[in-house]
């Protein structure tokens, strides 16, 4: 599943030891979709997934996958969403880098004068 919005904010780092003796970490981003209701969505990374997040930064437009996953719990259901992937979203890459949006490109484009005659 695919995930997109606005990074609002990158969580701290959290690190500890499991009850096998491994060691783990995780790190979550809030992220704000442009939704009406329920914009808001936590994304947690593991592991070595944890160094996809140093290329974005926060306000910036990205793309998650996800995983989404449910476990009960003494009677309650808790939900957990798990990124894999996190990049720029589309359309922000080639504006991002270039400085030229859509629209720029469309008329870039549009006005290109190779015709024969």
């Amino acid at each position: 599943m695919n995930i997109e919005g606005k990074l609002i904010k990158i969580l701290r780092q959290e690190t500890g030891i499991s009850k096998a003796g491994k060691e783990w970490k995780k790190q979550s981003i809030l992220l704000e979709q442009d939704t009406k209701f329920n914009s808001e969505v936590v994304i947690t990374f593991s592991g070595d997934n944890i160094s996809k997040l140093k290329q974005i930064q926060i306000g910036d437009n990205i793309s998650c996958n996800v995983n989404i996953s449910s476990r009960e719990y003494k009677g309650k259901w808790y939900h957990n969403i798990n990124g894999w992937t996190c990049a720029l979203a589309n359309s922000n890459v080639y504006e991002k880098h270039t400085g030229i949006t859509g629209v720029d490109n469309a008329i870039k484009e549009a006005t290109n004068d190779d015709l024969p005659f």
